[in-house]
């Protein structure tokens, strides 16, 4: 659970800075008489490549609650509170805040910032994230640097900068250390309405982080699975960016079975536009444009930084062969199995059936959502029947066909107890106009049988 602050009072920031100078481990709540070095560097810098003409991210996940109000509860966490306290826009007048906190702040002027320091005392993920105010006149981006205290310089800056009305977010892995979060305006402002904003910790997280953001996101082309990959702290986004070389279509399916957890795999265009989304441990096929996408999977509540979830993109390939596993008839006629009149093994059949199967591409992986044909000719008057269906994301089928007229009987076998008369009748599958290789190509089409006990 995050815990709830509210940023109306300033916790000086210089503090922390000051007590490193004094000492390597200061406690927040004491505020060092040692002066502070001054802060140099932090100029901030935003991306702008999805800036103009692009949708506004939406976004699934459960909002930043409201902090609670004023300084009373930082000081029962053991902060100090500065309350003659400098506006904090700029790093050297920067507001002290904690980990695992919400926060909310204004910014009153156009082309503001606002400066945040926190320090951390073991190595692990970062994730900063900022609620931004719903307005598409307003622009707000997120900055994150590490202080380094031997040039007292701000280094490795990380920006997150959507567009208006989109949320912010970073990640990064980090060293224990100092750390300055800005909030700028880089359109508009509003006085008067708050952002929310927190830091997260994350002392487990797979080896793709950190990936939390588009300026981060992996690169993954047509087909692809992504395994061993964890959401590590309810604000985690796993984002991919994803291009599709030529019109197909795609078997998805994301694959989740940590306990007490939901996650969801959303699709957006290339301007963020949302496309749909994929919920956990469901299949969905799709046909996707040749383009670029981007992929992010959330949770949508809680998290297991311990168990991974699996996400896969199959593409489908049309049906090379398919593999029978069973062809059902009347229970008179129908074994259960093929038999043997001795002419090969073969399934036997009379007035219907239905064909299961697998199909399979050239590769031998399942070919999905594919149409499947199933032909055969009687002996009387060389009549036809067909049946279609289609494969499902497995690439097993199912196909009937009924009303199959009766058997001439051109053959004849020799049981213990009776005679059965039969023809032997061609079956042949197809899809999409394409005749598939068969492990089955004939059957028994049972005529009737005379009783001829030995």
């Amino acid at each position: 659970m995050l815990k709830k602050w509210f940023l109306s009072l300033a916790i000086a920031g210089s503090a922390l800075l000051s007590g490193l100078a004094g000492q390597a481990e200061a406690s927040a709540s004491v505020l060092p008489a040692a002066a502070p070095p001054v802060v140099k560097g932090g100029e901030l810098t935003s991306p702008t490549d999805f800036k103009s003409q692009r949708d506004a991210l939406p976004e699934s996940r459960k909002p930043l609650e409201a902090p609670l109000s004023l300084d009373k509860a930082a000081r029962g966490q053991g902060l100090s509170v500065n309350v003659n306290a400098a506006l904090n826009n700029n790093p050297n007048n920067a507001i002290q805040v904690v980990t695992g906190a919400v926060y909310a702040d204004k910014i009153t002027e156009e082309g503001g910032q606002r400066w945040y320091v926190f320090q951390t005392n073991a190595p692990g993920k970062l994730t900063a994230y900022l609620q931004t105010i719903p307005s598409a006149s307003i622009d707000y981006d997120l900055h994150l640097f590490r202080y380094d205290p031997a040039t007292s310089s701000l280094v490795e800056q990380e920006t997150s900068s959507y567009g208006p009305q989109s949320n912010e977010q970073i990640s990064r892995i980090a060293p224990a250390g100092i750390y300055f979060l800005a909030v700028s305006a880089y359109t508009g402002f509003d006085a008067n309405t708050s952002y929310y904003f927190t830091v997260v910790e994350s002392p487990s997280y797979d080896s793709a982080e950190p990936d939390d953001n588009i300026w981060h996101a992996q690169e993954k082309t047509d087909s692809f699975t992504v395994s061993g990959q964890t959401i590590d702290n309810s604000l985690d986004a796993d984002w991919i960016k994803y291009t599709v070389t030529a019109a197909k279509s795609f078997h998805i399916k994301l694959a989740n079975n940590a306990p007490g957890t939901t996650y969801q795999l959303q699709i957006f265009n290339q301007n963020l536009g949302s496309l749909g989304t994929v919920d956990q441990n469901k299949d969905v096929d799709a046909s996707l444009t040749p383009g670029t996408y981007y992929l992010r999977v959330v949770s949508l509540n809680s998290y297991n930084a311990s168990v991974p979830y699996s996400l896969t993109f199959s593409e489908y390939k049309a049906p090379a062969s398919v593999e029978i596993v069973s062809i059902k008839s009347e229970p008179n006629v129908d074994a259960g199995k093929r038999i043997d009149y001795g002419e090969g093994n073969k399934w036997r059949i009379q007035n219907y059936m239905t064909v299961t199967g697998l199909a399979k591409d050239a590769s031998g992986a399942p070919a999905f959502n594919a149409p499947i044909t199933v032909y055969i000719q009687t002996k009387l008057n060389n009549k036809i029947y067909s049946g279609t269906g289609t494969t499902s994301s497995n690439g097993t089928f199912n196909v009937a066909i009924n009303g199959i007229q009766p058997a001439i009987g051109q053959n004849l076998f020799y049981g213990y107890v009776s005679t059965h008369y039969y023809d032997i009748i061609p079956l042949l599958v197809y899809s999409g106009g394409t005749q598939l290789n068969a492990n089955d190509n004939s059957l028994y089409h049972y005529a009737y049988s005379i009783y001829n006990p030995h």
